[in-house]
């Protein structure tokens, strides 16, 4: 049953017209970055470290906004549409019905990371960061998108309306991004400070630093990362609680 759900959410989310039509749209954005990147003049004076660090930027920022708007839609759709009571009529649990949707999420996200994969082939190349650029994507990227989705995906279960959960999901995307748009005197004190400390995504963009700029060691890089771990296992928590109040819109 929870293989044939799946199946299901593929065709829906991954390999429907929409889902191969983001898809394609990405591509498009990628391969109009990376040729920016070689072809104008500014841009290719720039060190690859660099190109690379914009590049993973644009990847992260498109993957967690597409992610959140696929989680923020799936089970406030299913309620829309009138379909939620036909799912709880099955033998699965609520936990195994979200568990396929969080999975299929991460199938879409792996098939966002394939798309990447010759693109930073081309701009890592001549130099050895391609293997510690991947890692970055496959291992805090994941960690970070999936995050965000779990959330977007338990808003989606409280919320009866899908524009409210996808509302949400990307005011907390907002919130998160905020150290970004900070100067480095703001971050230095007060609530940008703990904000920036606290942020997932300057969690994942500094280690990104550490590792390819400032070629840091392991235990700064393992400090760097723990905001993005201590988010995902709230997001984990968040969505367990969230997957025992699936019910239907009143009146249904």
């Amino acid at each position: 049953m929870m293989r044939a759900l799946f199946y299901k959410e593929l065709k829906e989310h991954v390999l429907s017209r929409k889902g191969l039509l983001i898809y394609f749209a990405l591509s498009i954005l990628l391969s109009a970055m990376a040729f920016s990147f070689v072809t104008f003049k500014e841009l290719s004076l720039l060190a690859q470290v660099e190109v690379n660090m914009t590049f993973i930027k644009i990847l992260l920022g498109v993957g967690i906004l597409i992610s959140i708007i696929i989680g923020s839609t799936m089970i406030s759709n299913e309620k829309e549409q009138g379909t939620l009571e036909s799912l709880l009529l099955t033998p699965l649990s609520n936990l195994k019905i979200i568990m396929v949707k969080a999975a299929t999420i991460c199938v879409f996200w792996f098939g966002v990371v394939i798309i990447s994969i010759p693109y930073f082939f081309a701009l890592t190349y001549g130099t050895q960061l391609l293997p510690t650029v991947i890692a970055l994507i496959l291992i805090l990227g994941t960690l970070l998108v999936f995050g965000f989705s779990l959330f977007s995906l338990a808003f989606s279960t409280w919320f009866s309306s899908t524009k409210n959960a996808t509302l949400l999901s990307i005011v907390l995307f907002v919130i998160t991004l905020l150290p970004m748009f900070l100067s480095t005197k703001m971050k230095k004190a007060g609530f940008a400070y703990v904000l920036d400390r606290t942020s997932p995504i300057s969690s994942t963009l500094l280690t990104a630093k550490d590792l390819l700029i400032n070629k840091l060691g392991m235990s700064t890089i393992l400090l760097d990362i723990l905001p993005v771990f201590i988010f995902f296992i709230i997001a984990i928590i968040i969505l367990l609680f969230a997957s025992r109040y699936i019910k239907l819109m009143g009146g249904e």
